[in-house]
């Protein structure tokens, strides 16, 4: 039987010529850049344009960060509906839509003057953030399957880069002199104005790129000559087995709701930071100038963590790698407790040390949520985690402004935070790898629309050999 010029005997699929370069890998790049910028303007920025706002607008704290709940909590209802979408449509149309409306909102908050506008385009634009971030990491882990690991820490990186842009947007609002030149700086609003045009720039790029699975186009994950073998009977229940548990499933395992909660005591510092950062700093001695110079390294030092434990990851237990990791940013955290001006080293070891700890569990979570329930629901899967992480994101930042404004200090808060990253490792531990079940178990391999025309084109040439 003949079958058509690069299909599978098996299946019938059409498949491309294999390139030399596997496509899955442009995506990993599209996607460090990604997260780049929307994790220098969104995540590490806001830092650098909270003391300027306040005093300008004359608010407290606790005033500013009261939006982080409204976000924090819309954010945990769409995500799973988020996730569920980007599994039925993949990622362009939400890419296309999120990275819209965070460049509106940004746009928008140039022209804020009272507190409520604020709330709105500043809860807009870090809303619209998850229709990104639930479709760029997940669509690197569907291309990918033995080497997901790996390739979920170079995706990662993006974030750890992202602290190249904290710099340039300090420069942009604050103004720096080189030399005999001198730059007096745009200000916190027309910085907005230009970093939201940039996203809606950025947009179409990233929607041309952006591709929902390797099948779409004929090829397999990793580039392999076959698909991953499917974990559907006790003999391939193995490390080299691909799980592809639905999300409904998912929620009835123990495995689901240990890594959900244990992930979200570790998002409480991170979600603190990225708003008291500067402030806190300033709180033990350090100026404005000093913080915004450690502040790129605290995403830049993560580089170490997320390249480790991405191979780690590939290489060892993951849920082994993933229990290391959080007990490594809980030390951080406690060191993070103690910084003060007088020892300056202690910003140094506890960036050496957050770096090594967060990074390994940005990738390590990751890569452990594949290990146990596979590709099939993983934008659902990541959605549902998320509520719990989302927590964290509402509630730490108004829980610093509260903790600083009434007893003056940070240092009980991060104490606390520290003490509940640990807790988190041995809740990893208890997770056991949910077993397969034949009946409830999806195919390894979506049919798309390639899988079903080859099929019928490999029936209709066998009729004709008949």
């Amino acid at each position: 039987m003949s079958l058509p010029n690069g299909a599978s005997p098996q299946l019938g699929i059409r498949t491309r010529r294999k390139p030399k370069i596997f496509y899955g890998w442009w995506i990993v790049i599209t996607a460090v850049f990604l997260n780049i910028y929307q994790g220098g303007v969104l995540f590490y920025g806001f830092t650098l344009v909270f003391d300027p706002m306040t005093e300008e607008m004359s608010w407290s704290k606790t005033q500013v960060t009261a939006t982080y709940p409204i976000i924090g909590l819309t954010i945990a209802v769409l995500a799973p509906f988020v996730g569920s979408l980007f599994d039925r449509i993949g990622p362009r149309p939400l890419i296309a839509v999120g990275m819209s409306i965070v460049g509106t909102g940004l746009i928008m908050l140039h022209s804020v003057d009272s507190l409520p506008m604020f709330y709105l385009w500043f809860s807009l634009a870090n809303i619209g953030s998850v229709g990104m971030f639930l479709s760029v990491g997940p669509t690197v882990a569907n291309w990918f399957f033995r080497r997901r690991g790996r390739a979920l820490g170079i995706f990662s990186m993006g974030f750890a880069l992202a602290g190249i842009v904290a710099p340039l947007l300090y420069v942009l609002i604050d103004g720096a002199s080189w030399g005999g030149f001198q730059f007096d700086g745009v200000g916190w609003r027309d910085s907005y104005l230009i970093v939201g045009i940039i996203f809606l720039l950025l947009m179409p790029i990233a929607v041309l790129i952006f591709r929902h699975r390797p099948e779409d186009i004929g090829l397999y994950p990793d580039g392999a000559e076959r698909p991953p073998l499917e974990a559907s009977t006790a003999v391939e229940f193995s490390r080299d087995a691909e799980m592809n548990t639905t999300a409904r499933q998912a929620l009835r395992t123990q495995a689901f709701w240990l890594m959900a909660f244990g992930s979200a005591f570790t998002f409480l510092t991170i979600a603190a930071l990225e708003v008291h950062w500067v402030p806190y700093l300033g709180s033990v001695g350090f100026s404005r100038e000093s913080a915004a110079f450690f502040l790129p390294l605290l995403p830049l030092g993560t580089l170490l963590g997320r390249i480790s434990f991405g191979f780690l990851a590939d290489l060892w237990d993951t849920k082994r790698v993933t229990a290391l990791a959080f007990a490594v940013q809980a030390v951080a955290v406690l060191v993070l407790s103690q910084i003060d001006a007088t020892r300056e080293w202690t910003v140094y070891m506890f960036i050496i040390m957050w770096g090594i700890g967060f990074g390994g569990t940005v990738v390590s979570r990751m890569a452990l949520q594949g290990y146990l329930f596979g590709r099939n629901s993983f934008g659902a899967l990541q959605g549902m985690l998320s509520m719990t992480g989302e927590a964290g994101f509402a509630f730490a930042p108004l829980l610093a402004s509260v903790v600083f404004e009434s007893l003056g200090t940070y240092r009980p808060l991060f104490m606390a935070f520290a003490t509940l990253a640990l807790l988190a490792a041995p809740i990893i531990l208890l997770i056991r790898r949910p077993r397969p079940v034949l009946p409830g178990f999806a195919p390894a391999v979506p049919r798309t629309d390639a899988l079903v025309e080859g099929e019928r084109e490999s029936r209709a040439e066998t009729r004709e050999d008949a």
